[in-house]
This record gives structure tokens, sequence and C-alpha cells, in this order.
């Protein structure tokens, strides 16, 4: 069975905006510490990703919505993804944007 649309949705734009928010903290701590806020090594990027998807499931875990999710056919790993691809394209078009203006 598939999830529903609606909480697919939900759960990608609450990944996007703890990517968001996340990316926005450590670009404020990048450029304070003089570095490149844009450019992120590999191994940078999957700690980054690591972190939202980390940061959601607190998130979660704080809002007490793990009944809900098993009762609507959500496993943990899809719940994972659902926090992991908005970060991933997030870091991808940031890359791409880099050496594109670079």
């Amino acid at each position: 069975m598939r999830p529903n649309p609606l909480v697919v949705q939900a759960y990608l734009l609450r990944g996007a905006l703890l990517w968001l928010v996340a990316r926005a903290a450590i670009a404020g701590a990048l450029v304070l510490a003089g570095g490149d806020a844009l450019t992120l090594s590999t191994t940078a990027l999957v700690e980054v990703v690591l972190l939202i998807v980390a940061l959601g499931w607190i998130e979660t875990r704080r809002r007490r919505e793990s009944a809900l999710l098993a009762n609507l056919v959500v496993s943990p790993i899809l719940l994972s993804v659902f926090f992991a691809g908005p970060a991933l394209l997030g870091e991808f078009v940031l890359r791409f944007a880099a050496a594109v203006l670079a």
C-alpha cells in the first residue's frame, strides 16, 4: 500500500523547511568562520543530510506522530526518505549553482 499523498507532501515540506533552517545556520557559521558558505565537501554534504534526517526524527518524536504514521502506512525508512529527499535535492542545487557561478 502506498501512503496518502497529503502525508507525503506534508513530510516532504517539513524536510525542506528543516533543510532550509539548518543550511542557513550552517552557512552563517561558515561565514563567521571565514569559509565558503555555498560549497561543502562531500563528507559535509552527507553529514548535513544525516543531520536533517535526525532532526526530522526528533521532530516527529516530539509531536508523538509515530503511531499515526504506522497507521497511515509510512514506514520508518520511508519517513527517512521524506526528510532526506529535499535535503539532497537542495544540496545538489547549491552545488550546481556554485559550479555555474564559479
